[in-house]
Parts: C-alpha cells; structure tokens; sequence
C-alpha cells in the first residue's frame, strides 16, 4: 500500500468509526434524554420549539432507521467519490459531517451539560477538523472557491438526507410498530 493509499484508508476507517459511534451515541441515548429535557429545551430556546417536538416523536426504532439510512447513503457518496476520484465532493461530505460534529458541541454549550452525540464529537471532531485542514491545505489557493463550494454543498446534501431520513426512520418504525 503506497502512502497517499495509506492515508486515504486511514481517513476513511477513521469516518467509519466516528460515524458509526457517534450514531449509536445517538441511537442509545437520544430519544430517553429528549423525553428528560423536553421541557427545559422549550422553555431555554422558544424559536426552537418545532424542532424539540419532532425529535421527541423520534423514538430509538425511528432514530436506528433513519442512521441505516445515512450509512447507506454516505457509504454511496464515497465510494462514488473515491471511485471516480472526485475529491470535492469527499471533501464536502467529510467537511460537513465536521460540522455536524462541532454543532454537537455547541449544543452541549449552549445546554450547559450533555446531549446526545456530545461524548463522540467531543473524540472526533479534533480529527475530522485536522483532516479537513488537511485537505484545505493540500489545494492550491486556486482551488479555495471550490473547496467552500463543497464543504457549502456537503453541508446542504447532509441537511436535506437528514429530514429524509428522520421521515424514512419515522415511516418504516410506524409500518413495525402497525405490524406487531
């Protein structure tokens, strides 16, 4: 295996493992600590008042769906990426990930104690973020309008896939729970 394989193995075991702790951080935990904090959370951020009452309709069975859904597709993404050697698009899928891992930690700040995928992020995003670094540094200051580009496009493909698949997760947990 030659050094840039090395690399690119490493990052992509790296992704893995990150990405499939942190979901099941999430999966384990998420739907208990909303029931918990429901109320707390409306009362702390009003605005956000929509977006507490769909995570509680969230249970784990629904959240474990929709992760199978966002490891499929991610999964997808780069091996695509990787296969037709479109680094941009890598880059805009792990640049975005990052960030879904910081807003973990802001979160955490904001409440001021724990939330679901806080431990995980808290591990990974030092990673991810010098990996990102990484790959910001290894383009030519040329390529700097197409790296943001990117990293704006990963952000907004993993914002709509995860609507999608918190609907999916919502769907196939309802068609489980109709059938037992």
């Amino acid at each position: 295996m030659d050094g840039i394989a090395a690399v690119v193995f490493i990052v992509l075991f790296l992704l893995g493992l990150g990405f499939i702790a942190h979901e099941l951080e999430e999966i384990i935990v998420q739907h208990k600590w909303m029931m918990r904090n429901a109320a707390t959370l409306k009362l702390r951020f009003p605005k956000l008042k929509r977006l507490f009452e769909h995570l509680l309709t969230l249970d784990s069975k629904a959240f474990f769906f929709a992760v199978i859904e966002e490891t499929i597709v991610l999964a997808l993404v780069i091996f695509f990426s990787l296969s037709k050697g479109w680094s941009l698009l890598f880059f805009g899928i792990f640049f975005a990930y990052a960030l879904h891992l910081l807003v973990h930690i802001i979160q955490g700040i904001l409440f001021r104690g724990y939330v679901p995928g806080l431990v995980t992020a808290c591990i990974f995003f030092p990673i991810f973020s010098c990996f990102s670094l990484s790959i910001f540094a290894f383009y030519k200051s040329s390529d700097a309008i197409a790296l943001v580009a990117a990293g704006l496009a990963g952000i907004c493909f993993l914002l709509v896939n995860l609507l999608f698949s918190h609907w999916l997760g919502k769907k196939i947990s309802s068609l489980f729970d109709w059938a037992s």
